[in-house]
């Protein structure tokens, strides 16, 4: 048996690209050969890739052969998928709702964004006919499937191992960190604000945002250093931009705390990174945050202007407690067991029965 595991754009430093280097690494050393069958290939060329025109050219397909198509939306060509012959998975990533760009985009980007959403709606709904089962990433993304009238789903999380490194002297207690793309869905603004807040109550405190802007938000990032501007925190804030892997580790030792604002995740990386640093995590309460954290992290549920200036009071106050060991090793010891928890998930066993045994997809 062979594993093909299918995505339209294949890179390896994002969160699909983590799940599908995971996936790969995980069938692979459970002796099903897998290969990764994508469009474009935008990784580092860690892992080798099959251009999805020249799969059946190159390989010997039969029945038995497995495709898993990585879906985060309308990208990969669906007629081509259900060609090739053998069985049929989706491993749903979710999709962000085109709502949140509408303010930071033309008024034809944002109908192409809603045309590619629909689109995205028509497509699991023909995939549910032909797909044994849907691997949501989530609980969360699982239920939004059920939504769509699928229900041949099972819960798997990003298959990632994570490395505990344990507490360490931080260097001043005053850095919060953010890790991920600046995209209106993650309502860096709110981020921003809490900063402002923070630096009244102590202006060493700073922000350290790591991640990319796509060329498509432009003006999103612009109106992030405007607002930096205008609230006279631009001192106070850090935009690093296009990390390696290798240096992303130097800022997760800078950090104190890690805050996420966003309002979509499907299951959220960096926040189980977060974690597995032995940083204190702050998230807002929506979609996966919750279900990704496991209770190793502080959630909140309120983000109007007076509910963040009370957040920074809390962050404050919880980072002082932290530093001086009065909550310290009861939140470090839970955010070490929230990353032992996710490593010490049998991926290669949950693999292997999905594929070995055949179940009946849902009409």
């Amino acid at each position: 048996m062979k594993a093909y595991l299918h995505i339209s754009e294949f890179r390896d430093g994002d969160g699909i690209g983590n799940d599908m280097k995971g996936l790969w690494e995980v069938l692979n050393s459970s002796g099903t050969k897998t290969q990764i069958v994508c469009q474009k290939d935008l990784s580092q060329g860690s892992i080798p890739t099959i251009k999805s025109e020249d799969l059946q050219k190159t390989e010997d397909l039969d029945p038995s052969s497995i495709h898993v198509l990585e879906y985060g939306g309308s990208g990969y060509s669906i007629p081509d998928f259900l060609s090739f012959p053998g069985r049929k998975f989706v491993r749903y990533q979710n999709i962000t709702p085109p709502k949140f760009f509408k303010p930071f985009v033309s008024t034809e980007l944002y109908r192409s964004f809603e045309s590619d959403y629909k689109k995205s709606i028509i497509e699991l709904h023909s995939l549910k006919r032909y797909a044994e089962v849907f691997l949501a990433s989530s609980k969360y993304s699982a239920s939004n499937l059920e939504d769509l009238n699928i229900t041949n789903t099972k819960v798997l999380p990003i298959v990632k191992k994570y490395v505990w490194t344990g507490r360490k002297p931080r260097k001043n207690n005053y850095t919060i960190g953010y890790v991920g793309r600046l995209v209106p869905s993650k309502k860096i603004e709110d981020i921003l604000l809490l900063i402002y807040f923070l630096k009244r109550i102590d202006p060493k405190y700073r922000i350290l945002l790591i991640g990319n802007v796509p060329a498509i938000f432009g003006s999103y990032f612009s109106s992030l250093k405007q607002m930096c501007r205008e609230l006279g925190i631009g001192s106070n804030v850090q935009f690093r931009m296009g990390v390696s892997d290798s240096e992303i580790a130097r800022f997760w030792e800078e950090m104190d705390a890690y805050v996420s604002m966003s309002e979509h995740e499907g299951f959220g990386i960096p926040l189980v990174e977060a974690v597995s640093n032995d940083i204190p995590v702050f998230a807002y309460a929506c979609t996966a945050v919750s279900e990704t954290l496991k209770g190793a992290g502080y959630l909140f549920r309120k983000k109007d202007i007076e509910s963040l200036r009370k957040l920074a009071e809390w962050i404050h106050f919880i980072l002082e407690a932290e530093h001086s060991n009065l909550d310290g090793s009861y939140a470090s010891s839970r955010r070490k067991e929230v990353c032992m928890d996710y490593n010490s998930m049998p991926f290669d066993r949950f693999l292997k029965q999905i594929f070995t045994f055949r179940e009946t997809a849902a009409l």
